[in-house]
């Protein structure tokens, strides 16, 4: 995890938006993006996920997901104290499937 400032210093956002304005915002925002047509955003995100392709991302994908996965499912003692340290010290909202 990185806070707002990093990811805007690594170009992963644009911007940063104080919370008091961020509903404003966004919502500005979706309806700059409701008038371009359908189509042209079709292809523009056809074509950033083919520019992440070409930079191995989804791969990289992949791999975390080949690590990370058999831990979640895990029912080692591994795989449990895994579920125990994500859960307790984890992000918000990642408890493993029951």
């Amino acid at each position: 995890m990185i806070d707002a400032e990093t990811a805007l210093q690594l170009g992963m956002i644009n911007r940063i938006v104080p919370l008091a304005e961020l509903r404003d915002k966004t919502l500005r925002f979706a309806k700059r993006m409701a008038l371009i047509s359908p189509e042209a955003l079709t292809q523009t995100k056809l074509a950033i996920n083919r520019g992440a392709d070409a930079m191995g991302f989804t791969e990289a994908m992949h791999a975390g997901l080949d690590v990370v996965a058999p831990l979640y499912a895990a029912k080692t003692d591994v795989g449990v104290r895994f579920t125990e340290i994500r859960q307790k010290e984890g992000p918000r909202g990642t408890a493993a499937p029951a």
